[in-house]
């Protein structure tokens, strides 16, 4: 995006925010996060969970607010010391144990709230409790600036205002996003649904094939051009492996499901003989080349990588 600091207002909606602040959780604290829980579900006070570089376990909650009478053309969240304390008694008592609680806001920083939080941490230091943080507004903009993706993948609009826009860079990070989830970076052994899997493969190749990326509940999360719209053919030949790798796993999948080779238990699948079928190598086998052929062609551009534990 070239050296121009830009400024981005707050996502519209919550969704988007929570969304957001999940993504910039794996930059900032160099982590694997996702989405706790769905929407309707008790959440215990954590939208984010995940873990850091260093195995220290992170809970985000997310207050986002919309328009307000007083303030119709800006997004602002009210932060008191009464809410973080309210939420913190949550925090505290979450399963597992928290080692952070970070509360991600689209308010702008506020010296009040900061020294609040100081002095939570000074008394609750040696009692075994989470670590308290606030992401302020000013935090999403710094990593969002510092990350190209981020900003094509929720402000592509804005980089075309400041004619910071490229397209190949746009595509990228929603293809980038469309590989960041749980069926490419969870060993088959450990996955628990098969047709959840399946979905998730079947919304990837949709996100390759239109340039649409749907959430796991099937909204829409946010468009660019298709993959084969790239500019550069090298770009656009290591895209058609990757196709043609999500059409395999899909087929191999469904037939050995259908052939007894993989088994839907309550909570888990179940695989008898798989030492003869190599069902699960060869579905993490694929996936693997899949992550690796992306990786290359985001190197190419500049952008950091896709990271899996399928290894």
């Amino acid at each position: 995006m070239g050296t121009l600091i830009l400024s981005f207002p707050p996502p519209r909606n919550w969704q988007d925010f929570e969304q957001l602040t999940k993504d910039v959780a794996k930059y900032r604290l160099a982590g694997d996060f996702e989405n706790y829980g769905r929407q309707g579900q008790a959440q215990d006070g954590v939208d984010v969970y995940g873990w850091d570089k260093d195995e220290v376990n992170s809970g985000l909650q997310c207050k986002h607010k919309g328009h307000t009478p007083a303030t119709a053309k800006k997004i602002v969240t009210t932060i008191t010391t009464k809410i973080i304390d309210a939420e913190l008694i949550l925090a505290d008592t979450f399963t597992p144990k928290l080692d952070r609680f970070i509360i991600a806001t689209t308010t702008f920083r506020d010296v009040e709230i900061q020294t609040h939080i100081n002095n939570l941490n000074d008394k609750r230091k040696g009692k075994g409790l989470p670590k308290i943080e606030i992401w302020f507004w000013e935090a999403f903009e710094e990593e969002i600036n510092k990350h190209s993706e981020l900003a094509y993948f929720y402000f592509d609009e804005i980089l075309k205002k400041f004619n910071q826009y490229d397209k190949d860079i746009h595509i990228l990070a929603l293809l980038k996003h469309s590989l960041s989830r749980p069926a490419f970076n969870t060993n088959f052994h450990s996955e628990n649904n098969c047709e959840d899997f399946l979905k998730a493969i079947s919304d990837t190749q949709r996100a390759f094939n239109t340039g649409k990326l749907y959430d796991r509940d099937g909204n829409l999360l946010t468009t660019s051009y298709p993959a084969k719209n790239l500019s550069k053919q090298e770009d656009r030949n290591e895209i058609t492996i990757i196709e043609r790798l999500l059409q395999k796993i899909r087929n191999f999948t469904t037939d050995n499901l259908r052939e007894g080779n993989i088994e839907q238990r309550d909570n888990f699948l179940y695989f008898p003989g798989d030492w003869q079928t190599k069902v699960s190598e060869t579905l993490n086998s694929d996936r693997r080349e899949i992550i690796d052929t992306l990786n290359n062609i985001l190197k190419r551009h500049n952008i950091e990588k896709v990271e899996t534990h399928i290894r």
